[in-house]
C-alpha cells in the first residue's frame, strides 16, 4: 500500500514556495518514487471538489493509484498539498483515503502571534474573505478565535482521532528548527532528498510592508473576480518593492502590541506545551525569543498628507498597473 501525504498547511508557513517547488520538480520527484499529481501547483480544486461532493474519495484514490502504476519509475508515495484543508473543522471525509493508502498528515506549526500577524497581512492583500479583509488590526485581533486551527492541541487531537498519532507529521516553522530552510524541512517529512538536480524556485507570497498593506486594505478588491484581483495583487507587490527600495526601515512585520502578543501566547501556552511534550519530548514547542516590550511596532497607516499619499502610494501603484498592461500588449 502506497503512502499518501496530505500537506494541510498551516497557512503562512512557506506553503506557496513548497507547492511551486513540488510542481517544478515532478520528474525529479518521480525518480525518487514520489508523485505530485494532476499537473497542479496546489490541489485546491481537487480538495474543494471532494468536500462539495463533485468528486468522491473512491474515484480519486483509484485514479491516483492508476497514475502511479503508469509511471516509468516505481511510485511509493503521493503528495497532495492544499493549505486550506487546515481551515476545515472536520476532516472525516479525507479519512476515506485510508482504504487505499497509508495516510500521513503534514502540518507545519508557526508560533501563533507571528502567524496572526502574517495571516492579517495575507487577508488584507488577497481579500478572499469579505467579512474580515477590511478589518483593522485590532478588529482582526478580536476575531482570532475564528481561526480555530491555530489552537494546535485541539486541532491535532482531531487529526489523531481520524488518522492516528503515528501518522501526524509536525514541524515548527522557525529558522533555528529548519536549519536548511522550509523546503528541506518538508522534504524530510515526506522522505525524499533534494539534490543538485532539483530546481529551487524563488520565494513566494511574502507579506507586504505595513504601509502598503494598509493601502491595499482600503481597496475593494474583494469585489473583483480572481483573475482581475490577481492583477492588483501583482501591482501591490510591485508597489511594495518600490517602497522597500525608497523608504528605509519600511519592512517591519511586527504590528501586534506587546500586550496583544502576550495575550495570544498565554492563550496557547498550555496547548503548545502539550504538543511539545507529545510530539517532540520537550517542554517548549517554539524557541525563538519573544520581541521585547520596547521593540518598535510598525504603524498601519497611510501618510496623513493627501498629496504625500498620492506621490508615495497611488502614483507608483498606477505606474505598476500601466507597466503590466504594456507588457501584455
Amino acid at each position: 500500500m502506497r503512502t499518501l501525504y496530505l500537506h494541510i498547511g498551516n497557512h503562512r508557513t512557506a506553503t506557496s514556495s513548497i507547492q511551486a517547488f513540488m510542481a517544478k520538480n515532478r520528474e525529479q520527484l518521480r525518480k525518487q518514487g514520489v508523485l505530485y499529481p494532476y499537473g497542479a501547483k496546489r490541489h485546491l480544486t481537487l480538495i474543494n471538489d471532494l468536500f462539495s461532493g463533485k468528486r468522491n474519495i473512491d474515484t480519486v484514490a483509484k485514479d491516483i493509484n492508476n497514475r502511479c502504476n503508469n509511471k516509468k519509475h516505481p511510485i511509493d508515495s503521493v503528495v497532495l498539498s492544499d493549505e486550506d484543508i487546515a481551515t476545515r473543522a472536520d476532516l472525516t471525509l479525507l479519512a476515506g483515503f485510508k482504504k487505499y493508502f497509508k495516510v500521513k498528515i503534514i502540518f507545519c506549526l508557526r508560533r501563533q502571534d507571528l502567524w496572526l500577524e502574517s495571516w492579517y497581512f495575507q487577508n488584507v492583500k488577497w481579500q478572499w474573505q469579505p467579512a474580515i479583509c477590511h478589518l483593522t488590526l485590532d478588529e482582526f485581533f478580536e476575531r482570532r478565535s475564528d481561526f480555530f486551527w491555530s489552537d494546535y492541541k485541539h486541532y491535532i487531537t482531531h487529526l489523531e482521532e481520524l488518522f492516528g498519532q503515528e501518522n501526524i507529521l509536525l514541524y515548527p516553522f522557525e529558522r533555528g528548527q529548519m536549519p536548511q530552510g522550509p523546503l528541506h524541512a518538508f522534504a524530510n517529512q515526506v522522505g525524499f532528498e533534494i539534490n543538485d538536480s532539483f530546481h529551487i524556485p524563488p520565494s513566494h507570497n511574502a507579506s507586504l510592508t505595513p504601509m502598503v498593506s494598509e493601502f491595499m486594505r482600503c481597496l475593494p478588491l474583494d469585489k473583483a473576480p480572481n483573475d482581475y484581483r490577481a492583477v492588483f495583487d501583482r501591482a501591490g507587490r510591485l508597489l511594495d518593492k518600490h517602497i522597500r527600495e525608497t523608504i528605509p526601515d519600511s519592512g517591519s512585520s511586527l504590528i501586534l502590541s506587546h500586550e496583544q502578543r502576550q495575550k495570544i501566547l498565554q492563550e496557547h501556552a498550555e496547548g503548545n506545551a502539550w504538543v511539545a511534550k507529545r510530539y517532540f519530548a520537550r517542554e517548549d514547542l517554539f524557541f525563538d525569543p519573544i520581541p521585547d516590550a520596547s521593540a518598535e511596532i510598525a504603524t498601519l497607516a497611510l501618510p496623513q498628507d493627501s498629496y504625500e499619499t498620492m506621490q508615495t502610494l497611488m502614483a507608483p501603484f498606477v505606474d505598476a498597473l500601466i507597466t503590466m498592461y504594456k507588457k501584455q500588449q
